[in-house]
């Protein structure tokens, strides 16, 4: 009877997809356990501009929340969070600040541990999406490829809301997906919730969820009927609503000039043969040269509904690059959904190679599956020697001293690395910033890069009494300012890593 039980189709099926389960369970708690390696050195690993925003925005919100704060401090902090722009709803800032008041204070590796989570937990919709199109080993492959591709590791747990962002579209993925199968009511509202808060999350979510709910409507139904369905347009109403009315009521004047001087100024770039070379090698570089040509060709090669899915996806993303041709080219994160989107299109081919690798003797399936296991080690292993490899605790005590320095009896402009977020957090001092040498180069591509320097010099520097630079570098590379600097103003302190001019007329 044992033996007839065993042979039983159905009772392998339930014990196959039990062993699915228990290895998805082990995949995750590997993944979040390798993005809490080096957890307490300070976010500068990625982007420490953006991550040190999302710091200075939940350090003003713990400060307010907290049930006895100190009244100066207090307000130090809500002064630093006015000086930083409002970029999307403090969603993220706010949970941490949650984090910050259970663990008792101002621990920036709460955040970590926050955007690790969200990601990780992501997997369960990536994974029971990928299985309904693969065979579950190739789900499982997938899932590999999502936690453990070095750049997502580290891009995963930053301190911004692009990890939730990306959480969140898997799982729209997933409720479109089972919409599109059988269009009952409770995945439609489940899909539209989910956009409807990754766009409230991050606006720029908006490309992906229309790819995505554009290939699954018409997948599902002719447009004219489309049209016409009320789930289409309660999806619809849903995904727009959240996101439409904080930015049309909280966020107009930051996004409106966003639009204009990122998006806008910057589309001729996108005309130019060569971006799309950047952009190419830019994205191999992230999800690696094979995986990108494996990832698209599994898009093309996942049959029926996923299919439609995974290129309404892809077309998003296409769309999303084109439309922010600057941003495409010289910021990672901005690519962080495409590991998801990747993870689920390689899983139409792995469905492929998986059932050809069943077919075979077991010493080769065996093998297959330790070349699996290897790859996925490798990977992991790149990604911890990467976070292991530097450490940033010396960067605190430094603007600390920073903050020390800049006088406090007159406003400050400078050269500052992090557009100055390092001293604001760290140092508690806020400056003025003097472009950067890229931003200058936008200016210029803009049409408004200054025609002379002397006067452009003292536009910038009108009622401000020091100019500090940290970024020597940049220095470097605007030699007339650095000429400038030394010709006309007195130095009024130096010291490690830092040099403050006096800008104050000679009689004062």
């Amino acid at each position: 009877m044992r033996q007839a039980k065993r042979n039983n189709p159905a009772w392998q099926a339930r014990i196959s997809a039990r062993w699915a389960e228990i290895l998805l369970i082990l995949l995750m708690v590997l993944g979040f356990g390798l993005r809490l390696v080096d957890l307490t050195d300070p976010p500068l690993d990625f982007h420490p501009t953006r991550q040190l925003r999302g710091a200075v925005v939940a350090r003003s919100i713990y400060y307010q929340l907290s049930p006895s704060p100190d009244a100066f401090i207090q307000q130090q902090a809500v002064n630093m969070r006015n000086s930083v722009a409002d970029l999307e709803p403090p969603i993220l800032e706010s949970l941490v600040a949650g984090g910050y008041l259970l663990v008792g204070g101002e621990q920036l590796w709460v955040a970590r541990v926050l955007s690790s989570l969200f990601w990780v937990l992501a997997a369960v919709p990536l994974f029971a999406l990928a299985r309904r199109f693969a065979h579950p080993a190739a789900a499982l492959l997938a899932v590999a490829y999502y936690l453990f591709l070095p750049f997502g590791v580290v891009a995963s747990r930053s301190f911004q809301p692009d990890p939730l962002m990306a959480a969140l579209l898997v799982a729209a993925m997933y409720a479109a997906y089972r919409w599109s199968a059988d269009r009952q009511w409770k995945w439609a509202w489940w899909a539209a919730a989910a956009i409807g808060l990754a766009i409230l999350v991050k606006a720029f979510a908006a490309y992906f969820a229309l790819g995505v709910m554009a290939a699954v409507v018409l997948a599902a139904m002719p447009l004219r009927q489309a049209l016409r369905d009320k789930q289409v347009w309660a999806m619809l109403a849903v995904c727009v609503l959240p996101a439409a009315l904080y930015y049309l009521t909280k966020g107009e004047a930051t996004s409106s000039g966003y639009v204009q001087n990122w998006i806008v100024a910057l589309l001729p770039l996108a005309l130019e043969p060569g971006f799309y070379v950047r952009w190419v090698l830019f994205l191999t570089r992230l999800l690696g040269v094979a995986a990108l040509g494996a990832a698209l060709s599994g898009a093309l090669a996942a049959g029926g509904r996923a299919r439609w899915l995974l290129l309404g996806a892809w077309a998003g993303y296409a769309l999303y690059g084109i439309t922010l041709p600057h941003q495409t080219t010289t910021h990672d994160y901005y690519h962080l959904f495409v590991v998801p989107l990747a993870a689920l299109s390689l899983a139409g081919l792995l469905d492929l190679l998986v059932r050809h690798m069943a077919t075979q003797p077991g010493g080769w399936r065996a093998a297959f599956a330790g070349l699996m296991l290897a790859v996925a080690f490798f990977g992991a292993w790149i990604a911890r020697s990467d976070m292991l490899g530097v450490s940033y605790h010396h960067e605190p005590p430094y603007w600390e001293r920073v903050g020390e320095a800049v006088p406090r009896d007159g406003r400050t402009i400078g050269l500052v690395s992090a557009y100055g977020n390092l001293l604001s957090y760290y140092g508690w001092r806020t400056v003025s910033l003097w472009p950067t040498t890229p931003e200058l180069n936008l200016a210029g591509l803009r049409g408004n890069q200054p025609a002379e320097f002397e006067a452009f010099f003292l536009d910038r520097t009108e009622g401000m009494s020091y100019f500090l630079v940290t970024a020597f570098n940049q220095l470097r590379e605007q030699p007339e300012l650095a000429e400038y600097l030394d010709a006309h103003y007195p130095v009024l302190n130096q010291g490690d890593g830092y040099i403050i001019y006096d800008l104050r007329p000679a009689a004062e």
